[in-house]
């Protein structure tokens, strides 16, 4: 069981040129203030991502980092590194580019309070995918998790899988919290968009015979590979029927990673940690 960690970012809003900068995948993003403020580290964690064939982008998701051996992985969805998108050159009129790179907002080393973008290959030189996927589903799991192989001025916060074990009972109805970058909107600086849903089937049960469950939300191109939280600040059921008050505040139990979206009944699904966990355990 773990208490939640907070971590004292500095930061200021945004002028518009700074947001117009931004988009055009900036070296660095630095914001400064006066007077701190408290973020959640989660906040910290959730990565925006730009999906991109060459320098031209493709669209936008949500990732995070797991570390293994001192070795650092990107975790998103299968889908993103494998997006195409209608070329917009004038000169390939109806033709498709399909990514071939991903930009990477990372929280910038010794600058808590500032973002720089670094862009990794998604394929090597005779290519070849670089990406891990799930060890037995294989492609049928919307999962991957890519090495990172430029991390020169970057601190990375690596989602911590002893989350998923934190006692707390989450079932239908209950809310969770799916911490990304819905249209590729950040809250500020690099930080992530907390969006709220409900648990919309039982937790035990898999869906379609896969390890998901869904959640009702009004989910938004760019939350793909978002991670999935319940957070609890009152009273929570534990796994033994009793109901607890958080030690310290809150909790929070990582419960997975957003995918599937069928937008015409405003479910998403979310992998779920488990099947995360199996991934993990099969990397180097």
């Amino acid at each position: 069981m773990r208490t939640l960690v907070r971590a004292i970012l500095v930061l200021a809003a945004l002028t518009s040129s700074c947001a117009a900068f931004a988009s055009q995948y900036p070296t660095s993003h630095q914001a400064s203030a006066p007077n701190a403020t408290t973020i959640h580290q989660s906040s910290v964690t959730s990565l925006k991502l730009i999906i991109r064939h060459n320098d031209e982008e493709i669209g936008t998701a949500t990732g995070f980092v797991l570390e293994k051996n001192n070795n650092h992985y990107l975790v998103t969805n299968r889908h993103v590194v494998l997006a195409c998108a209608q070329d917009q050159s004038p000169t390939n009129v109806g033709g498709w580019i399909c990514a071939n790179k991903i930009a990477i907002l990372h929280n910038r080393l010794n600058h808590l309070g500032e973002w720089l973008w670094v862009t990794e290959d998604l394929f090597d030189e005779r290519n070849n995918k670089r990406w891990s996927e799930h060890p037995t589903l294989g492609a049928a799991a919307d999962l991957v998790a890519l090495p990172l192989q430029r991390a020169d001025d970057v601190k990375f916060y690596p989602l911590d899988l002893e989350l998923a074990k934190t006692d707390i009972v989450v079932g239908p109805a209950e809310p969770v919290s799916i911490v990304g970058f819905p249209f590729g909107l950040v809250a500020q600086g690099g930080l992530p968009v907390w969006k709220i849903g409900t648990v919309a089937s039982d937790l035990d049960v898999n869906f379609r015979g896969k390890p998901i469950f869904l959640v009702d939300t009004t989910s938004r191109p760019g939350m793909s590979g978002s991670p999935v939280y319940a957070v609890r600040y009152g009273a929570y059921r534990a796994a033994d029927g009793s109901l607890r008050s958080p030690a310290s505040g809150s909790m929070k139990k990582f419960l997975g990673v957003y995918s599937e979206q069928i937008q015409a009944a405003e479910l998403g699904g979310v992998w779920k940690a488990e099947a995360l966990m199996a991934l993990y355990n099969s990397l180097p």
